[in-house]
């Protein structure tokens, strides 16, 4: 695709977010789109990713053609939805029975880092040869690893915030938790076999080593510079929700939108050593002006909630913009409409690890 029709795209993809968070009532957003995301999020990569479109888009799925990208993604969408409505209220009325809002935002973000973990750093998210069932395998997987470090480490004593329920088991407190898990996801993210240094050079050392260093890694590095930011004197928030959210975003977008212009023709590790610079420095200060800027209209909409500035602020919503909004918006288009008009892109997220000599 070239540079300037992902630019159209991506401008485009970014006004149906803004519009999008600018119409829609604030208060349900923020207590029931944002924690039902999670499930959103996590649904596009099963399906996208592990299920490999199965059951309607491409490339599994049984309606799917070049010729025909609208129905399939439409029906992808429907289904993708119910699905993750229906896990919404598993969430909140069955296991692990919690409220939405705010309990359900740390159950949410442990999701899209085991998704995130898993589908990109983990063991594979292709064991089986059928595409439903590694969908399902996936899913179910996903869920129990979420409960089970959900159960282990989220303490929400002394957390202030209305309907956090009483758990005193948990290792770490909830609030230093949330930031602790989205900077692991910038590790993920960054060294995701699809994105930015794709894989290297962990890939080097062959499963399950690779997986275990790599997963190890990502922690370490997720600890230290959540860690040390507070230690330095950043507010948590601008640390996960402008710095992290916002590299975390570009490191899919730029993989997504920009399949790694103007790098994609390197090899690794030339290739992630340049992604890395622009997307994780570069575009990330400046994505966290822009948003400055994009979002004043809007804040005014979260500050009337009255969960502004505290425990929601600026940089909160721009995380919720990027992540929640904008990324869920591109990856509707990639996955499920397969760019539909613009050309087919490449699996499953950007180029190959090794591209071509041209």
């Amino acid at each position: 695709m070239k540079i300037t029709q992902a630019l159209v795209r991506f401008i485009a993809v970014m006004a149906i977010a803004w519009v999008f968070m600018y119409i829609v009532p604030m208060q349900w957003f923020l207590t029931y789109y944002l924690p039902m995301s999670f499930f959103l999020l996590m649904g596009l990569v099963t399906f996208g990713v592990c299920g490999l479109g199965w059951p309607f888009a491409a490339p599994m799925g049984i309606l799917w053609s070049p010729d025909n990208r609208i129905v399939p993604g439409i029906l992808m969408t429907v289904l993708w939805i119910v699905l993750a409505v229906a896990l919404a209220w598993f969430e909140a009325n069955v296991w692990p029975g919690i409220p939405l809002f705010p309990a359900g935002l740390w159950f949410g973000i442990i999701i899209f880092m085991v998704t995130l973990w898993y589908t990109f750093d983990g063991v594979g998210p292709h064991p089986f040869k059928q595409a439903w069932a590694n969908w399902l395998f996936a899913s179910v997987l996903i869920l129990v690893l979420t409960g089970i470090i959900f159960s282990f480490c989220v303490n929400f004593n002394g957390t202030p915030l209305e309907g956090s329920p009483t758990n005193p088991k948990g290792f770490f407190q909830a609030e230093w938790w949330f930031g602790f898990c989205v900077w692991i996801i910038v590790w993920i993210q960054v060294f995701g076999g699809p994105m930015c240094l794709q894989g290297w050079p962990f890939y080097k050392l062959g499963t399950p080593l690779y997986q275990i260093v790599l997963a190890i890694v990502a922690v370490v590095l997720g600890y230290i510079f959540w860690a040390g930011s507070l230690w330095i004197g950043i507010s948590p928030t601008f640390s996960f929700g402008a710095i992290a959210a916002s590299a975390i975003g570009w490191s899919l977008m730029h993989s997504v939108a920009f399949e790694f212009y103007p790098f994609a023709h390197y090899k690794q590790p030339q290739r992630g050593v340049y992604n890395f610079i622009l997307e994780e420095i570069v575009l990330t200060a400046v994505w966290i002006v822009v948003l400055r800027i994009i979002l004043t209209p809007i804040f005014p909409k979260l500050v009337a909630t009255g969960l502004a500035p505290a425990p929601f602020d600026i940089n909160a919503l721009s995380a919720f913009y990027t992540l929640h909004v904008t990324a869920i918006v591109l990856l509707i288009h990639q996955f499920f409409f397969m760019r539909a008009p613009l050309p087919i892109p490449g699996p499953p997220l950007g180029p190959e690890e090794v591209p071509s000599n041209n």
